[in-house]
Order: structure tokens, then C-alpha cells, then sequence
């Protein structure tokens, strides 16, 4: 069962670049590999896998992508609601993740102190 992810970057301005991800999308999963990965290394990824058709998961810092040759759009809304997670890899190189419930309509800010990068 997939367990969907935003993940994504601050922008200079503040803003938010982010593209879908389906697998593995937990914070046990993502967390440590985002604080592993740079600012930049995370740019390169999402921008790479918007232009593969999305994401399918992050694994070994590397985000797989569907690579059926056509592009997605970027999310850029902070957070995506569609999402049962939304990362945000931030300019200062903190890793920011929030639970999202559409269901009941409640987000909720994920402490990843306990997480360690691997």
C-alpha cells in the first residue's frame, strides 16, 4: 500500500517547489534521507523527477521516478493537502514535515529530532 508524499524545497523568495511522491512516503523513511541530502541535492531531485512524470519513491537519496517521458506540474503550495505527508528540505538545510489529515481537516507538524540522517 503507498503511503503518498510531497516532497520539495524553500525557494529563495520563500516559496515552495514540490512534486508528488507515491511509495514509502513515512517520516522513518524520508526524514533521515532528506537531512543526509543537501539543499542543492534535493533541488536537483524534485526538479529532475517533475520532468519524469513524478515520483515513485525516495530510496537511497535518490528519487525514483515513473519515467514515462512526460512532465508533471509543481506543487507549490505549502503544504499540499492531497498528501498523507508534505517534506520541505529548507534553505538553512533543516528538513520540515507535517501530517496531513483531508479526512478530518487537521495538519499537524511532525517533531523529527528523533530521526538521524543515514
Amino acid at each position: 500500500m503507498a503511503t503518498r508524499s510531497t516532497i520539495g524545497y524553500e525557494t529563495q523568495d520563500g516559496g515552495y517547489v514540490g512534486v508528488y511522491c507515491h511509495y514509502d512516503g513515512y517520516p522513518d523513511n524520508i526524514a533521515p534521507q532528506l537531512m543526509k541530502m543537501t539543499w542543492d541535492e534535493v533541488t536537483l531531485q524534485v526538479n529532475r523527477a517533475l520532468l519524469q512524470g513524478g515520483g515513485r519513491c525516495l530510496d537511497e537519496c535518490e528519487l525514483e521516478t515513473f519515467n514515462d517521458g512526460g512532465h508533471v506540474e509543481a506543487i507549490t503550495e505549502w503544504p499540499s493537502v492531497t498528501e498523507e505527508y508534505a517534506y520541505r528540505k529548507r534553505l538553512d538545510g533543516t528538513v520540515e514535515c507535517l501530517s496531513l489529515s483531508a479526512a478530518v481537516g487537521t495538519i499537524t507538524h511532525i517533531d523529527l529530532s528523533k530521526y538521524k540522517p543515514y
